[in-house]
């Protein structure tokens, strides 16, 4: 079975919204008056209404993701009509999540056993809720275990959205469950998109409505299977002008907390005291735009192809997953020892290089992990369902043949 090529370009943009998600955790923990969601801190110091925060800002990056993850795993089966990429995304999709997942939560559990987490003591010099709770990860009792972190990594995340060990695993939930959304839309999309379209945005809504009711996050992946139902096959090339404006208004509405402050006293006057949740159709309008101005300018592709994007997008996953346990260890420490030598905000200031630093030279172990992972699975996947793939092939030949014949005699 032929492997899909990966969207170099989108991968990048992935990598891009894991920094993101990296920056956004660092205030969170080092910088927590910066980020303008804890209560007792100056709100005028806070970075919430400044033009640029949809640039670090974590929650508008997850929601792309899931947007994200709704195109890139639909898009090639509608360009081939091929359903057995749906199939092999679909048999293939737990493992290839899990496998590296594991690794997270079971590094995480010697951390914990080993005494190398210093969350509480970093929580309680910078004033974070957020980090002395071990990103709110310690906010469930729970006694630290190999056997637990295993069967969280490998099951409980993905089933019941347990993520003590790691709390970017919160994600790992929607992530699987949104997958599968996709796959089975994608599949009832298909045969009516372009025969009765009207029937089509019909069974969009229905779906979009359900995920809504059982989270808004749950809809970001039916948006990304609409996009890669409607982009032309046949990619665009807007012009570059354009396709940066697109980026700039995406960039803007991800930086909206529902307040208007700053910037974004114009957008709150068109969208006034939306609840949180709600947020996260502004953020999915923005990742449609972001995904429809790389995947249509020709410059903007040819830029995120280039060898550094295709390796940001390899350290995507493995940054996302390593970060936290990195900032609650190595960054909490570098806080805890240089608190006492230097004034504020050098100590702060230190440990959020170092946690930067320190979380992509530990993504790399989970990046040739996660290589090596990716390709067992493949190559399993592909044992798994090639007798029937082959017997597709030949039913697909036979009709290809069948519809050449009666073309002949009507010649």
């Amino acid at each position: 079975m032929p492997h899909a090529q990966r969207n170099a370009p989108l991968e990048a943009l992935r990598g891009l919204a894991a920094i993101i998600v990296l920056l956004w955790h660092t205030m969170l923990g080092f910088f927590p008056s910066k980020s303008g969601i804890f209560d007792g801190f100056d709100p005028d110091k806070a970075a919430v209404g400044k033009i640029w925060f949809g640039l670090i800002y974590g929650t508008p990056a997850v929601v792309f993701f899931f947007v994200l993850s709704g195109y890139v795993l639909t898009r090639g089966f509608f360009l081939s009509q091929n359903p057995f990429i749906i199939l092999r995304g679909a048999v293939k999709r737990w493992p290839r999540l899990a496998g590296t997942v594991t690794v997270a939560t079971l590094t995480s559990s010697i951390l914990f056993a080993l005494g190398l987490y210093h969350y509480q003591e970093a929580g309680r010099i910078t004033g974070s809720p957020w980090l002395a709770t071990f990103a709110t990860g310690a906010m469930t009792a729970f006694t630290p275990s190999i056997w637990d972190a295993f069967t969280q990594g490998s099951y409980f995340t993905f089933f019941r959205g347990d993520a003590y060990y790691d709390t970017s695993l919160w994600t790992m939930r929607y992530e699987f469950i949104g997958s599968f959304i996709a796959f089975g839309l994608a599949l009832l999309l298909s045969p009516i998109r372009r025969l009765r379209p009207l029937v089509a945005a019909a069974l969009l809504g229905v779906v979009a409505i359900l995920c809504h009711f059982a989270s808004p996050y749950f809809v970001a992946f039916p948006v990304g299977v609409m996009l890669a139902a409607l982009m032309p096959e046949k990619r665009l090339n807007i012009p570059t002008w354009g396709a940066v404006s697109m980026i700039i208004l995406a960039i803007y509405l991800w930086g909206y907390t529902g307040r208007g402050v700053g910037a974004f006293a114009p957008l709150n006057m068109i969208l006034p005291n939306m609840p949180s949740l709600w947020l996260s159709y502004v953020y999915m309008i923005g990742a449609v735009l972001m995904i429809v101005a790389v995947e249509s300018t020709f410059a903007l592709r040819q830029f995120l192809s280039k060898r550094w994007a295709l390796l940001l997008g390899q350290f995507s996953f493995p940054l996302y997953l390593i970060h936290v346990l990195v900032l609650c260890s190595i960054g909490s420490l570098t806080l805890v020892l240089t608190n006492s030598m230097i004034r504020p905000p050098y100590p702060n200031i230190i440990a959020a290089a170092v946690t930067i630093a320190a979380s992509m030279i530990f993504a790399l172990p989970l990046v040739l992990f996660e290589r090596w992972w990716v390709r067992l699975v493949n190559r399993e996947s592909d044992r798994l369902l090639s007798p029937h793939m082959s017997s597709y092939d030949q039913g697909e030949r036979q009709t290809h043949s069948r519809s050449l014949s009666k073309a002949s005699e009507l010649m």
